[in-house]
């Protein structure tokens, strides 16, 4: 997950603030042991993917093999190590932002009913450990804004500046953007940009630009993603779709001069005027490229998300 983020400073962060659309850096997620207790790899040369209700078809140029499996529930710790059994997707081959464990599945199709359920017998379990007069968040409510919110998002669709405006009334003053996402990890979206609305076989969704920080960092080809949120029409799926790409305007984030101003700003907040000042061009120039720019070009990603169909056994 963050792991190529990790520096001298030990953060630590709330259950309230990880409703602020965080994720972590060192979390518990199943290793290539343990990830699937059903698995299946099928060529992505024209085939459409069909597995455990769940079907899509890939671009053959995105990856060679798609790799079908079963994730078992996590059911301890933090609200961001917490999921129900689900089906996953990794697209073998494909590249990996630095925010992702090799372990974890690019595409993830929830039970929205059976995710509320974990959450909230895991928000249970944590309150009991608690010291006398300390409150427990409730995971459950936790949850259930980041599904309204995206609801919310996906009726009104705005779209530019609305789009931080939208975050901002729905949300209040955060340490950083917060486009709804479950999980909800431990980490912060550094910034949004190049939002996009589309509708799957029967469902709806939103990408949108991103990098996950969990201090601040200059973004770069190495954290940049397409990320996708959506649900199905009946609100009973909800859909995560995290996808590496690059940008002809950024660094690739192993330079001297990368790591040296990371080093030097990583203490600082990411609505500082400092970092402002930094990322707002930034996002500038990405928000002026169109989508054939970026390597892979946005719309195989638009299209392998607006071919997904849920029909859960």
């Amino acid at each position: 997950m963050k792991s190529s983020l990790v520096l001298p400073l030990i953060v630590l962060i709330s259950a309230v603030f990880l409703t602020t659309n965080c994720r972590s850096a060192t979390g518990s997620k199943p290793d290539a042991a343990t990830a699937a207790s059903n698995t299946s790899s099928a060529p992505a040369a024209g085939t459409s993917i069909n597995y455990k209700g769940v079907h899509f078809t890939l671009d053959p140029t995105l990856a060679a093999q798609v790799k079908s499996e079963t994730v078992p529930a996590s059911v301890e710790g933090k609200p961001s190590d917490i999921w129900p059994e689900h089906p996953g997707f990794t697209l073998v081959g494909y590249p990996r932002p630095r925010t992702m464990a090799e372990t974890d599945p690019e595409i993830r199709v929830f039970s929205v009913a059976k995710y509320r359920e974990a959450m909230t017998i895991a928000g249970k379990e944590y309150a009991k450990s608690l010291a006398p007069g300390e409150k427990a968040g409730d995971w459950a409510k936790d949850f259930d804004d980041e599904v309204g919110l995206l609801k919310k998002l996906l009726s009104e669709k705005p779209t530019g500046p609305d789009v931080d405006n939208f975050l901002a009334r729905a949300r209040g003053k955060t340490p950083c953007e917060a486009m709804p996402w479950l999980p909800m990890w431990d980490a912060c979206q550094a910034f949004v940009s190049h939002v996009k609305y589309i509708n799957f076989k029967n469902g709806k969704g939103v990408f949108f630009l991103t990098q996950w920080d969990t201090e601040t960092s200059q973004v770069s080809n190495a954290g940049l993603e397409y990320a996708f949120q959506g649900i199905s029409d009946d609100g009973q799926h909800y859909v995560y779709g995290e996808f590496s790409v690059a940008a002809p305007v950024l660094p690739k984030g192993d330079e001297p001069e990368v790591k040296a101003w990371d080093q030097k700003n990583y203490l600082l907040d990411h609505n500082s005027s400092q970092y402002q000042q930094y990322i707002k061009p930034v996002v500038t120039k990405l928000e002026s490229l169109p989508a054939d720019k970026f390597q892979p070009n946005l719309e195989l990603l638009e299209k392998l998300m607006a071919s997904l169909e849920l029909q859960p056994e």
